[in-house]
């Protein structure tokens, strides 16, 4: 059992500036790519996620009704860090199996979000539908009017913890 996260250093540090899936414990995984992504599967913490960079996005959202101030990583830099730059098709999963198939362009051309902080503060694992953590992909809403539709809305998924590439 010990070897097993020394492997997977050592396994990081082989491939400098390649997306590093977590040498954590499978409960501390929040997010799992799968598909057509460097290595077939890769399991991040929210640690490894937020490493890749954060971005941060102010906006109404639906559900809110007023100004909430997000941070997460973008949709965009998540797949090219997972080797999946051009993908043709998106599957996200939440916790509860919701799924919904994503566009491609909303990585590139949408500026979704993958939001792991609400306000500043980790958004809540384990805890309420309502709490929408660990993760909930936004948009830029009230920069971009043209994205409040029911389509969009439909992809908005709150307590994501699979994407499928493909």
């Amino acid at each position: 059992m010990r070897r097993r996260p020394l492997l997977c250093m050592l396994t990081t540090l082989s491939f400098p500036g390649a997306a590093r899936p977590t040498a954590a414990a499978a409960s501390d995984t929040i997010l799992t790519l799968q598909g057509q992504v460097r290595h077939g599967r890769q399991d991040f913490s929210l640690a490894a996620l937020e490493a890749l960079g954060l971005e941060h996005l102010a906006t109404v959202t639906p559900w809110t009704h007023e100004v909430q101030s997000f941070s997460g990583v973008t949709l965009a830099r998540l797949l090219r860090a997972a080797g999946a730059d051009a993908p043709a098709r998106l599957r996200a999963e939440a916790l509860n199996r919701y799924g919904t198939e994503l566009l491609p362009e909303d990585a590139a051309a949408n500026g979704a979000l993958l939001a792991t902080r609400l306000d500043g503060t980790p958004m809540r694992v384990r805890v309420r539908v309502r709490d929408r953590g660990p993760l909930w992909l936004v948009f830029p809403w009230s920069q971009r009017p043209d994205l409040a539709s029911p389509q969009v809305y439909e992809r908005s998924i709150w307590q994501l913890r699979r994407i499928e590439i493909g």
